[in-house]
């Protein structure tokens, strides 16, 4: 593989210091002893009730299966045939952090099927998926795989064999998206062969009265995390049934987010669960990752990286390549205009000492607030002034980076919008320079011109195509501003039949582009594999998790993205065959927030 990342100057973020941080949470922590590959004990949870990892290094599954049923005195004898394209693996000795409450769960344990566990050969074996599942199977594991390396086919096995396991247990599979959900239905039924009359997906549209029905008359459910939340609330969702959970795109739960509430939830109640995360980006800073261990009571992290021997020989090369684009003479008269309307917002923030005398970036304006607000001075009058003139700093700020990155249009619609709104007016801020700043970005878009950034993506499609070919080439262009998704639709229109191309967005409507609802994103993944589209246009939808198809080439419109968010764009690619990444940047992208 060529050099891993690039770094761009831009909120302070460090892709390959991102990856470096990775590899360093892993790396000093003591090596289990046990021979499941890169399995590295984590800081354990202080002590706070239900399940804690510090409390949970019990005893393998075959003691565990024996303490279970004296317990309740229940057993289940109900044995089950091993298809013969599965291989069934005997319990060894692993640490077992399933831990027995005190309260009972009403589910049963099948003795002869927990005798073993059963990984499947109708897929390729490879080693690493092999040990993943292992560890995963017999402690809550967060699995820290590479996009394209099989997280998918882990989480169907360990679903499959508690299925067998518990046989009235029920077992959940959240993810934050429907493509996501459906995605891991087709393994769950297609690999590992999970009955279809056993199996739902539920999203926050079924009604909660049709969802309670399901959840007492199924056993495996693809659920969204905002409606497992709301279900373990309101008492619709039979937890004490639960014995296993998978949580995709894990990298999620901080905070309140609807993951962290669940499982917190299901912890207080001292239930007996199993818990599987899967992420590609557990996250970029040690604590993130530590924070993300925490909230979903893991004991084991099972990390990969590319670079690793088990992991390597299913890896091909991805060339990554930063290309630098001019602004163009208009962007760069108009900036100029711009710099011009700020410069007396500058000037009466550094007299007062609120801001420093050199480069700032947004991140910086957005702290400066935050801090200005947490300690105002004692003059309300003065303190309510300056907050306002943070934020119309902050508000030229972002036209300006929008100019630099996304290219006029989108610059030209915010400012519009700000100067029909009367904003501008009522600050005082509407000034020769600023109309003048309109006048020609109107001029330069009735012109027709690309953008140079945009003249430079059609350059480096056609060339890749008429390289690869269009009929067996895909490739996925990625922006984080959806305004800009048009822009890129329209110039993608003036190549010809060469570029096949379709936007994939979002749910949400925004003023200018509409939505795609779950089904027609479905549909626009189906058509892109058979080909009906060669070129995606995607937003930050199209980063996580999906399989979308193995694709030759990777556009990034916008460099200024984090770099958890860059690291899956480029999981986009190199996975089944050598693979390309470009990242266009605007030469005075470095210096487009200085003062």
């Amino acid at each position: 593989m060529t050099s891993s990342f690039v770094q761009i100057d831009d909120d302070d973020f460090d892709w390959e210091a991102a990856v470096f941080e990775i590899d360093f949470a892993c790396q000093s922590a003591t090596p289990d002893a046990s021979d499941v590959g890169n399995v590295i004990p984590i800081t354990p949870l202080p002590s706070t009730g239900g399940f804690c990892p510090s409390e949970a290094r019990q005893s393998t599954l075959d003691r565990f299966v024996i303490n279970f049923t004296k317990r309740r005195g229940i057993i289940n004898n109900q044995s089950e045939a091993f298809p013969q394209e599965f291989i069934a693996g005997a319990f060894g000795k692993e640490n077992d952090p399933f831990h027995a409450g005190d309260e009972a769960q009403t589910v049963s344990i099948d003795l002869e099927a927990a005798k073993t566990w059963i990984y499947p050969l109708n897929v390729p074996l490879r080693g690493y998926q092999l040990a993943i599942t292992k560890s995963s199977l017999f402690s809550n594991t967060l699995v820290a795989l590479p996009t394209g390396l099989g997280k998918t086919l882990i989480a169907a096995v360990v679903m499959y064999n508690y299925f067998r396991w518990f046989p009235q247990g029920k077992i959940v599979f959240a993810a934050p998206s429907r493509p996501l959900v459906m995605q891991q239905i087709e393994a769950c039924h297609n690999i590992v062969g999970i009955p279809q009359e056993w199996t739902i997906d539920m999203t926050g549209r079924m009604n909660p009265r049709k969802r309670l029905k399901f959840w007492k008359a199924k056993r495996v459910f693809f659920v969204t995390p905002q409606v497992l939340e709301k279900d373990i609330q309101s008492g619709i969702c039979l937890v004490k049934q639960l014995i296993c959970l998978v949580i995709d795109e894990a990298h999620r739960a901080l905070g309140n987010y609807s993951y962290t509430v669940a499982v917190r939830e299901l912890m207080a109640m001292s239930l007996q669960l199993r818990i599987l995360g899967l992420t590609a980006t557990p996250g970029s800073k040690h604590q993130t990752i530590q924070n993300v261990i925490d909230n979903l009571y893991i004991s084991t992290l099972e990390y990969r990286h590319e670079s690793d021997l088990d992991v390597s020989p299913y890896v091909h090369n991805r060339k990554i390549e930063l290309v630098e684009v001019p602004m163009g003479d208009d962007a760069v008269g108009i900036d100029n205009l711009l710099m011009q309307a700020i410069q007396p917002i500058v000037a009466s923030l550094s007299a007062i000492g609120v801001i420093p005398q050199r480069a700032l970036n947004l991140q910086e304006l957005l702290n400066i607030k935050d801090k200005f607000c947490k300690s105002p001075p004692d003059s309300p009058p003065i303190s309510g002034e300056v907050v306002k003139r943070i934020i119309d700093l902050i508000t030229f700020c972002h036209i300006r980076r929008l100019l630099s990155i996304h290219g006029i249009r989108p610059a030209y619609e915010m400012l519009s919008k700000k100067l029909n709104q009367g904003w501008l007016a009522k600050r005082g801020l509407t000034t020769e320079a600023l109309w003048e700043a309109k006048r020609l970005m109107q001029k330069s878009l009735s012109g027709g011109v690309p953008t140079p950034k945009l003249a430079k993506m059609l350059e480096i499609l056609v060339d890749h195509f008429r390289t690869k070919g269009t009929s067996g080439s895909r490739v996925i262009i990625f922006s984080s501003f959806r305004e800009s998704v048009s822009d890129i639709m329209d110039s993608l229109s003036t190549i010809g039949d060469m570029v096949k191309a379709t936007k994939f967005i979002g749910q949400s409507s925004g003023k200018s582009l509409k939505g795609q609802s779950q089904k027609v994103q479905q549909s626009i993944l189906q058509q892109f594999r058979s080909g009906r589209f060669n070129v995606i246009v995607a937003t930050s939808i199209g980063e996580e998790g999906l399989d979308i198809m193995e694709v030759d080439l990777v556009v990034c419109f916008d460099a200024n993205v984090s770099p958890l968010r860059m690291i899956q764009r480029m999981g986009r690619t190199g996975r089944k065959n050598d693979g390309r990444v470009d990242i266009l940047s605007t030469q005075c992208f470095l210096t487009w927030l200085q003062f």
